[in-house]
C-alpha cells in the first residue's frame, strides 16, 4: 500500500506539471508544445476532464489552419477519404465544440485559447459545409449578339439581354475563349425547340408598368418576393414572370414563387429550423417571411391550403397587407388579407405569428409577452448596413399602456446567445402606440436552461434565431 500510494502522488504530481506546461504553451501562443504536454498529460490521465480539454484545444490549435478536416480532427489520410455527410459532419462539429465550451469557465489563458479553438472550428465547418456555387452556361443574344452568363437553371427560358434590354430565348453555346473579352459578338445561336412554358424577364419599373396597364397592383411583400433576390440573374433588376401573368388577376389566382437555399449560421445550442419544417404547416397559420434588401421577416402571409402530406411541398397562402396609417414599413398593426399566391419552399419562412383576428378578413399582430423583437439602430458609418438593437418584451402590447422591454445584448464567445443589458431603473422600457415605426422585425427565441458549470452568465439568457440576426453579429470573437 505505501508503494501503491507513492507511486499515485508521483502520478498527481506529473499530471499538474505537464497540465501546468501546457497551459502555459498555450497562453504564449505555442500550440505545439502546448499540444506535446497535453497529449502526455491525457495518455497518464485518460480520465482528467482538464487534461482531456486542453489536449482537445491544442489538437485544433495546432491543426494545419489550409486543411478545415484537420482543423475538426477529422482524418486527413488519403487512403481513406471518406467524405462525412451533412448530417455527420454537423453532428461531429457540434460534438467537438460543445466539448471545447465545457472548460469555457477555466482560467483566463485557457478560456482565450477555447474562444480561438471555437473561432477554428466554426471556419473550417463552414468551409467544409459551404454549398458548391451553382453551375452556369454561355449563351448569346440573338439581337446584339453578344455573349452572357447566367445560372444553368435558366437554360431554355426566354430572357432579357443585359446590353439590349431585347428578350431572347438562352440556347447553350460554346463558352469564349479565357483571353477573348466577355462581350465579343458572336454568330446567332442555334434554334432550340421552344419550351413548354416560355418565361419572360422584366426589370421592376417594366413589371409595375404592366400591373397598372392591367389595373393590378402588388404588395410590397409581394414585390420583393419576385424579385427572387437570393437566387437570381441579377438579383437587383430583374425577375421571371410567367406569360399568364399579363392575363386580368381572377380571385383565385395563383403565383408560383421560388426560392434557393439560403446560407444561414448554425445556432449555439437550439435548433430552430425544425420549428419551420414541412410538417410545421396547418391551414389558418400566420407566418413570417423573410424579404427586403437585408432579408430580415418581416412579410406575414395567411396558410389557406396545403398539399397533401408527403407530396412535394406545396402551400397556398395570401399575403397580409398592413392597414396604412401614414406610416410605412412597421410590422405591428393591424393587417387585411390579400392577393392569394402558391409557394413551393419553406425557405421563404421565418417563423409562426402570434395574431388575434379582429375580423373574417382582418388580423392584429403586436408584440407578445416573452418574444424577442429587433429595433432599428440607424446605418453602420462604414458598411451601411442598417443596424439593430435587440429587446425581451415584459408584457403584451395594449394601446392603453403600450409594452414594457428590455435591452439585450450578445454574450460574448457565442453567435446568437444573449443576455439582458440594463440593470436598475433603466432596466424596463416602454413602448407606445406611436413608437411601432421603431420596431423592424420579430426574432425566433428560446430561453436557455443552464445546468451547474455553465458557461453562460447567471442571468437569464436567450437564444435568438441565426436566420433573423445580421450576418455581422454572428462571428465569435477571437482570443487576442
Amino acid at each position: 500500500m505505501p508503494a501503491s500510494s507513492a507511486a499515485d502522488a508521483e502520478t498527481g504530481d506529473e499530471l499538474a506539471r505537464l497540465v501546468s506546461l501546457a497551459e502555459a504553451d498555450l497562453a504564449a501562443g505555442r500550440d505545439r508544445a502546448a499540444l506535446k504536454h497535453a497529449r502526455r498529460a491525457a495518455r497518464l490521465a485518460p480520465d482528467s476532464p482538464l487534461a482531456t480539454l486542453l489536449h482537445t484545444v491544442a489538437s485544433v490549435l495546432a491543426a494545419d489552419q489550409s486543411s478545415p478536416r484537420a482543423t475538426l480532427l477529422l482524418p486527413t489520410s488519403t487512403s481513406s477519404p471518406s467524405p462525412l455527410s451533412p448530417s455527420s459532419l454537423r453532428r461531429h462539429y457540434k460534438s467537438l465544440t460543445k466539448s471545447l465550451r465545457s472548460g469555457a469557465s477555466s482560467s483566463f489563458s485557457v478560456a482565450s485559447a477555447i474562444k480561438d479553438a471555437i473561432q477554428r472550428a466554426d471556419d473550417a465547418y463552414a468551409a467544409l459545409s459551404a454549398p458548391a456555387p451553382p453551375p452556369t452556361f454561355w449563351t448569346a443574344c440573338a439581337g446584339c449578339r453578344l455573349l452572357h452568363e447566367f445560372d444553368r437553371k435558366y437554360v431554355g427560358f426566354r430572357l432579357m439581354c443585359p446590353s439590349c434590354r431585347r428578350t431572347f430565348l438562352a440556347a447553350e453555346v460554346p463558352p469564349p475563349p479565357e483571353d477573348a473579352q466577355p462581350e465579343e459578338p458572336v454568330p446567332p445561336p442555334p434554334a432550340k425547340k421552344k419550351p413548354r412554358t416560355e418565361r419572360r424577364e422584366m426589370t421592376l419599373a417594366e413589371m409595375q408598368q404592366q400591373l397598372t396597364d392591367n389595373k393590378r397592383e402588388l404588395t410590397l411583400a409581394e414585390m420583393q418576393q419576385q424579385l427572387a433576390k437570393k437566387g437570381a440573374i441579377d438579383d437587383s433588376s430583374v425577375v421571371l414572370l410567367d406569360d399568364d401573368d399579363e392575363e386580368e388577376e381572377e380571385v383565385d389566382e395563383e403565383q408560383n414563387i421560388g426560392t434557393d437555399m439560403m446560407d444561414v449560421e448554425d445556432s449555439d445550442f437550439y435548433n430552430f429550423d425544425a420549428d419551420r419544417s414541412e410538417k410545421c404547416f396547418k391551414r389558418g397559420q400566420v407566418w413570417a417571411l423573410y424579404g427586403d434588401d437585408d432579408g430580415m421577416p418581416r412579410h406575414y402571409a395567411l396558410v389557406v391550403d396545403m398539399m397533401a402530406p408527403g407530396s412535394r411541398f406545396r402551400a397556398q397562402i395570401r399575403w397580409l397587407d398592413l392597414q396604412s396609417d401614414g406610416e410605412e414599413g412597421k410590422p405591428c398593426g393591424e393587417f387585411k388579407v390579400g392577393r392569394l399566391v402558391t409557394v413551393h419552399s419553406v425557405n421563404i419562412f421565418s417563423h409562426l405569428v402570434a395574431y388575434e383576428r379582429i375580423a373574417r378578413e382582418a388580423y392584429r399582430i403586436y408584440p407578445k409577452k416573452g418574444s424577442v423583437w429587433a429595433f432599428h439602430g440607424g446605418k453602420d458609418a462604414d458598411s451601411g448596413r442598417p443596424k439593430y438593437e435587440f429587446a425581451v418584451f415584459l408584457s403584451a402590447y395594449s394601446e392603453l399602456y403600450g409594452a414594457s422591454f428590455g435591452y439585450l445584448e450578445k454574450v460574448d464567445g457565442f453567435r446568437s446567445i444573449f443576455t439582458r443589458r440594463d440593470i436598475g431603473r433603466d432596466a424596463v422600457q416602454t413602448l407606445q402606440k406611436g413608437d411601432m415605426g421603431k420596431l423592424s422585425h420579430q426574432i425566433p427565441a428560446r430561453k436557455v436552461p443552464k445546468d451547474e458549470g455553465s458557461p453562460l452568465p447567471p442571468t437569464d439568457c436567450w437564444e435568438l434565431d441565426p436566420a433573423s440576426l445580421p450576418f455581422e453579429l454572428l462571428q465569435v470573437e477571437q482570443r487576442t
